[in-house]
């Protein structure tokens, strides 16, 4: 790859005429409530009801079939048949996002003792009697020594929260942490008797109803592990892309040369722009065919690792990572596992709060950040909360980007994404929601939490943003 070769911005997945067809799929799928193996309609039943041409149309179900949101089965009977994305639909895109933008071991460390204290802070207070034997079996084998999955308790705890939105991130962030550090044959001999000693601390706090001593407990065990992790030689602060990226996109011919070229993009260092090449040159470096080109281009512009221009001059070129198109695919996800707008209230308030404390102490290295927050208040006043949002230009965006944690950001973009979906629903049908958002009761509160911000008084920043996200939630839905 020449670094020399730059092209001029080119439009994103999502500006496409196949991607705007993807997203009405979607929609409609949601709409119908996703019945698995239900035929949407033939090729010429999709040409009609969505109106793009035969080539737009295919493109868009080669989306929804990377999203495994359905599937085009032919023959007698076939059609575009609804699916079930499981969790590796949202983990392996998660892993590649991640990847671009050089995610530390650190970053997803942080995120993940943050997910996991909500969760066994919540847990403990919907633990049901018909949950106690469940755990209490993984517990006793654990003491007995024997661990044969160290994450088991983990995602039992994730499970009592009834939560698809934290159990997905518990889950993706627990599999991450593997990526930087899987080395068993290097942990301590009475490793496990430890990691039984903790857990079977955190069972008891929640089984015994104890929301913040089942946080703390929580919170000490992984941390514990991080620190571990992070001073083992064996470790790494930023994933190996071989490592990572390993059975993430399959194993047919296109899914290898996607892998290969995302593996070539990452260590060459190529920065957004570069000329990665031609599909004719592609085909001669790889000894492979225009079909396998075409399939590894498709796959890398789903994941928004390189995209094509088309003309003179044109070819396949590094994309600039962006944080929507995952967000999209994990959003999809969460659909088809029935989110709930408790779920979303459930982590809103928690991660804001991380957000906050976490702002508050990157300001104080770097004050400059406070300009981008007042940038953020101007944008909303100008364009809006919506636009603003999806620009990722507004207030609560701008203060989860100047933690510095990426992993961070993503969690709570997520968030945020979920929240406007319900939030829009619910204010078409409820005038008083809407209300909420009206820029005289957001704007005060956002300059009171960036006033407090600037004082250098975390406390104050905090309880000003808890009692924003108090206000502005809506009890009732």
């Amino acid at each position: 790859m020449n670094p020399q070769l730059i092209a001029p911005r080119v439009d994103s997945r999502r500006a496409k005429l196949a991607g705007r067809a993807a997203e009405q799929i979607v929609a409609d799928v949601i709409e119908l409530g996703w019945p698995v193996g239900h035929v949407l309609g033939s090729e010429s039943e999709l040409l009609k009801r969505y109106g793009v041409s035969r080539a737009v149309l295919r493109e868009a179900i080669r989306l929804v079939e990377h999203q495994r949101v359905a599937r085009m089965r032919r023959g007698t009977g076939g059609g575009l048949v609804i699916d079930a994305p499981d969790i590796d639909a949202v983990i392996g895109p998660a892993i590649i996002y991640l990847l671009r933008i050089g995610a530390t071991l650190d970053e997803v460390a942080d995120t993940r003792i943050l997910l996991e204290e909500l969760a066994a802070e919540i847990a403990s207070q919907r633990v049901k009697e018909s949950d106690i034997a469940g755990i209490r079996r993984t517990i006793e084998r654990e003491s007995s020594g024997n661990i044969s999955n160290y994450r088991l308790l983990h995602s039992q705890v994730a499970t009592l929260t009834g939560n698809a939105v934290l159990e997905l991130f518990v889950e993706t962030f627990a599999r991450l942490t593997n990526f930087y550090f899987d080395d068993t044959a290097a942990l301590p001999n009475d490793i496990d008797q430890e990691i039984a000693r903790a857990h079977a601390g955190i069972a008891k706090a929640v089984l015994s109803n104890n929301p913040g001593l089942a946080r703390d407990r929580m919170q000490r065990h992984l941390r514990a592990e991080a620190d571990f992790i992070r001073a083992h030689p064996a470790a790494s602060q930023r994933l190996e892309p071989a490592v990572a990226l390993s059975g993430t996109l399959g194993d047919k011919r296109g899914e290898a040369l996607a892998r290969q070229l995302c593996t070539e993009i990452v260590r060459s260092g190529a920065t957004p722009g570069n000329f990665i090449g031609s599909e004719t040159a592609l085909m001669g470096k790889y000894r492979a065919s225009r079909a396998v080109v075409r399939e590894a281009i498709r796959i890398l512009e789903y994941h928004q690792i390189a995209l094509t221009r088309r003309g003179p001059g044109g070819g396949l070129f590094v994309a600039e990572p962006d944080i929507s198109a995952l967000t999209d695919i994990i959003t999809i996800y969460l659909r088809r596992r029935g989110v709930r707008l408790r779920d979303i209230a459930d982590l809103r308030i928690g991660l804001e709060l991380a957000v906050v404390e976490r702002a508050a102490a990157a300001l104080r290295a770097h004050p400059e950040g406070v300009a981008a927050l007042e940038r953020s208040l101007c944008r909303e006043s100008e364009e809006g909360l919506a636009p603003a949002f999806d620009h990722g230009e507004d207030f609560h965006s701008t203060l989860a980007a100047i933690t510095g944690n990426r992993v961070l950001q993503l969690a709570h973009r997520v968030t945020m994404r979920l929240g406007w979906q319900f939030f829009s629903q619910l204010a078409a049908s409820d005038p008083a929601v809407g209300a909420m958002s009206r820029p005289s009761k957001i704007e005060p509160a956002h300059r009171g939490v960036i006033d407090a911000l600037v004082a250098g008084d975390t406390e104050l920043a905090v309880m000003r943003m808890r009692t924003h996200m108090t206000e502005t939630s809506s009890p009732k839905h």
